[in-house]
């Protein structure tokens, strides 16, 4: 199989924040080439560090993530580099960046050098906050990224501060996020001959892990939270339920085994609670629980609870009863009983049991590769698999320089250049995707993120949904004024805008009939429904692709479409727990209690994306079609990458550790005053040298506690990590987060406000940006939803319609797309086959 992207070039510029993005690339086949500085790209002084190198060459990040590409040496403050740099950007197709604007060392091009070298270049920028506004030169790191997102306040344990994930995910996201923007202009390109600047910004990329809760305030949804789908409020008297099934918060989720621990969430209503009577019938089966509770229907238990029929009393004992239970298995057993009975259980991973797992040995997914000294790195292998998966085989991260002769020979060759140099640019573009036309079967966050980003870009999206088994992100929100309407989620609204959507009964034979004429329309289908059930209705991608040969089909699933445990279904929550990130995410003298919301549900869809665009593009050259098989569990995977080759190395496992850091002190998040319509304040800041200590140390206490000798060190600081946070809290607590986020920022000092919705809305960089953009609705008159989470300098995203209500353009799609005529649009509805 041709490699998907291998007759493309990628100069990359960037450093550890970008680094994701290159390697990406490298996996879909492209010639990257990391152009380094003579000290190297900082990318390789990033830890964690491998015991079997020496200092300067035993960076596991680099490991992880310099894998596939190779390796030039270019010193852009020198003629000879510029001249060199220069030849090389009007030789590639594709470059990345980091911006810096806080160093000018080493100076890379602008994006207008760029443009003016190599008009047809794809330049894809990643920061903190875009490359404009009143935020982009803003110190920051992952901590306060993730805080000025929105994805840190909601993860929470207890009274004490949010908690951010022990591995650093903001510019992971971004990076992945590059990747998807790179190929959309690329499509752009195809159409045109010009490039343009794709602007990523990681605070919008963090955005997208909070789940929604950041369209809590333009939905006027008070007090909002997935924690419960009816927004209850406290402060009412009102119960707190859960009704989303979504695991992002329950009273209590993780269970002891006997080994460790596993993620259950006990769910209630018409999503989580399906589950829950699974697992109450298999107890009372084995004696393991009242009969009383046994008879709960926890599909219409939040009614029950309202009513005061069920009291905190039963729910606790139901919980002990189960908590009992679960503790004479292993956490493997605990997945077989898991599929057998149908529960949303998994075990809490952690890195050392990935390595082990069954699923991830059967799928072949961990890759050994061998770097010099015959140094052996074991890593993540390809992002998706399944029949004509074009992806390249993982060399070894290079060594500095190691590749500079090589690739001046093979991309400098006279009358050699770029595949877009000989094109003349054409006429004004249509968006970058007008043309693409996709079905979309995919349902909750995973899979309709991958369509809303299609749609965005100018593909026709046709969503298929039943109002009958009313789908989950309906029921989560936020809500208009806080009222549950399956219609009015704004969680479905973020997800599927764009879209047209119809109502369909798949379980008919008449209803799967429509799906095989749309999908003779279609040239890509993407479902996610658990593994095997496509093929069960006779929609298997062999029988797809007898009726569209060509056809690109993506299913993304929890666990993949192979494997011992494919069959397992259930939420990102419990992709989290499979996938090493409920055990990373903490306090280091409680249990971890995980990241916020269904976190693989946020990393997935970046990875299917790429996978899918690149696909695309091979089958524009070849009209070959495939198979994609995106498992979310091992897509998540890939952002702990380092970990994974510093555990298969040493044994060394990520433990969670709070907000404090290895290579920072002070680093957490700090309460401040509340700032009305905030209940509480929080700072997030991060001092990454002793430099920054003296400052901030000088703005807190003066020149005494700058010269205080505790902390005259990162050594030092961490030796006294107790005294030195209460000192910070206590100087924060007299101040409010924006207050503290001025005055740090002013020094140079990385530090954000741990944003909530109400300041996302309110923040002059997402307001540059249009992060938030408002829609007509014909059912609430208007709606809000987020904007993409990169600008396209040429042709920027264009949401063309707001979510579907239940079977809102059944008509139209039967119609105008199908071609059917009236007399039978007629038949199937009388046959309730479009419900």
């Amino acid at each position: 199989m041709t490699r998907y992207l291998s007759c493309y070039r990628v100069l990359d510029l960037s450093d550890d924040r970008g680094s994701l993005a290159g390697h990406m690339l490298a996996q879909l086949g492209a010639d990257v080439v990391q152009v380094e500085p003579p000290a190297g790209s900082p990318a390789r002084r990033v830890g964690p560090f491998a015991d079997d190198a020496p200092p300067g060459d035993n960076s596991l990040f680099w490991s992880a993530y310099g894998s596939g590409k190779r390796s030039l040496i270019c010193d852009p403050d020198t003629e000879q580099g510029r001249s060199l740099l220069t030849r090389l950007i009007a030789a590639a197709d594709f470059l990345i960046d980091t911006p810096d604007t806080e160093s000018a060392k080493p100076r890379w091009p602008s994006a207008a050098e760029v443009q003016a070298i190599n008009p047809r270049i794809v330049h894809v920028s990643i920061s903190a906050f875009g490359s404009t506004g009143p935020k982009a030169p803003y110190a920051a790191t992952d901590i306060t990224v993730w805080a000025a997102g929105g994805a840190l306040l909601p993860s929470r344990d207890g009274a004490r501060p949010p908690l951010r994930i022990s591995a650093p995910q903001s510019f992971a996201n971004a990076a992945a996020d590059g990747v998807g923007g790179a190929l959309i202009a690329h499509f752009h390109r195809l159409q045109t001959g010009r490039g343009q600047h794709v602007d990523v910004s990681a605070q919008q990329s963090a955005a997208l892990a909070t789940l929604s809760t950041s369209l809590a305030a333009p939905f006027r949804h008070q007090g909002f939270s997935v924690y419960d789908a009816g927004g209850s409020d406290k402060k009412k008297g009102k119960k707190e339920l859960d009704l989303s099934g979504s695991g992002s918060r329950t009273r209590r989720s993780k269970w002891p085994v006997r080994d460790g621990l596993v993620e259950m969430h006990l769910g209630l209503g018409p999503a989580g609670g399906r589950f829950a009577n699974n697992l109450f019938q298999w107890l009372h089966g084995e004696g393991a629980c009242d009969d009383d509770i046994a008879g709960w229907d926890w599909v219409t238990l939040p009614q029950r609870i309202l009513a005061d029929e069920i009291t905190e009393d039963d729910m606790e004992r139901a919980r002990t009863q189960v908590g009992a239970f679960f503790s004479r298995f292993t956490k493997n057993e605990m997945m077989d009983n898991a599929m057998k009975y149908g529960l949303l259980c998994a075990p809490i991973a952690t890195i050392s049991d990935l390595l082990e797992s069954p699923q991830l040995q059967a799928r072949n997914f961990f890759t050994a590769v061998e770097e010099g000294g015959g140094r052996k790195r074991t890593l993540p292998g390809n992002f998706a698999a399944g029949a004509g998966a074009g992806f390249a085989p993982l060399t070894p991260a290079p060594g500095l320089g190691q590749d500079t002769d090589q690739v001046v020979a093979d991309w400098l060759q006279p009358d050699d250049s770029a595949e877009f140099s000989a094109k003349e640019p054409t006429g004004e573009p249509d968006a970058p995707l007008a043309g693409l036309k996709v079905l979309d079967l995919a349902w909750v966050v995973a899979g309709p993120v991958i369509g809303r980003a299609l749609a965005d870009f100018g593909a026709t999206v046709i969503r298929v949904e039943s109002s009958v088994r009313i789908e989950t992100a309906r029921m989560m929100g936020p809500f208009p004024d806080g009222v549950l309407d399956p219609q009015k989620s704004g969680l479905f609204e973020n997800c599927n805008a764009g879209k047209l959507g119809m109502t369909l009964n798949l379980g008919s034979a008449e209803g799967r009939e429509v799906v095989r004429d749309l999908v003779r329309w279609a040239d890509v289908v993407v479902e996610s429904f658990s593994p095997g059930q496509m093929a069960r209705w006779g929609l298997g991608y062999d029988e797809l692709s007898k009726i569209k040969p060509g056809l690109i089909m993506l299913s993304t699933s929890l666990m993949g479409q192979t494997g011992p445990w494919a069959s397992f279904a259930g939420f990102g929550n419990v992709g989290a727990a499979v996938s090493g990130y409920q055990a990373i995410v903490g306090w280091p003298d409680a249990l971890p209690c995980g990241p916020f919301g269904p976190y693989t549900d946020f990393v997935g869809p970046r990875f299917s994306l790429a996978a899918l665009l690149a696909a695309l593009d091979h089958h524009r050259r070849s009209g070959q079609g495939c198979w994609l098989d995106v498992a979310q569990g091992e897509a998540g995977i890939q952002f702990l990458a380092p970990y994974i080759a510093d555990c298969a190395l040493s044994g060394r496992v990520l433990t969670p550790n709070g907000n404090r850091d290895p290579d920072m002190a002070p680093h957490g998040v700090f309460p401040c005053q509340a700032l009305a319509p905030n209940p509480e304040g929080w700072v997030a800041l991060a001092v990454r040298n002793d430099a920054e200590w003296v400052r901030l140390a000088t703005l807190m206490g003066g020149p005494a506690l700058a010269a205080d000798p505790r902390f005259a060190t990162l050594a030092d600081r961490q030796r006294n990590e107790d005294a030195l946070e209460a000192l910070v809290a206590d100087w924060t607590s007299r101040h409010t987060p924006l207050e503290v986020e001025s005055l740090l920022q002013g020094a140079g000092i990385p530090a954000h406000n741990v944003a909530s919705s109400a300041d996302m809305v309110a923040d002059p960089q997402l307001r540059l940006r249009q992060h938030y953009v408002k829609l007509p609705h014909e059912l609430m008159a208007e709606t809000t939803v987020e904007n993409a989470r990169y600008l396209l300098s040429a042709t920027p995203a264009r949401i063309q319609r707001p979510a579907p209500h239940f079977g809102r353009d059944n008509h139209k799609v039967l119609k105008e797309v199908l071609g059917y005529d009236d007399r039978r649009i007629a038949a199937l509805t009388e046959q309730g086959i479009l419900q």
